[in-house]
């Protein structure tokens, strides 16, 4: 199975845009699909951490509830 693609053709304004150049003047990405990139995978880290908090918060009120 080949490696999963998916295009994206936008443009960019407002306080992203500013943001993307200054990241992209300050040397912490090289190009607008490495931004992109490391946007998408930040996104997906605090949201697979939001659920993992969310899933240690249930259990807890869980055990809890069985306690009491």
């Amino acid at each position: 199975m080949g490696e999963v693609s998916v295009r994206i053709n936008t443009q960019i304004r407002g306080e992203p845009a500013k943001m993307l150049l200054e990241l992209k003047q300050r040397g912490l990405v090289g190009s607008n699909r490495e931004a992109i990139s490391q946007g998408i995978l930040a996104l997906y880290e605090r949201v697979l951490q939001r659920d993992l908090t969310t899933k240690q918060l249930n259990t807890i009120r869980r055990a809890l509830g069985d306690e009491g």
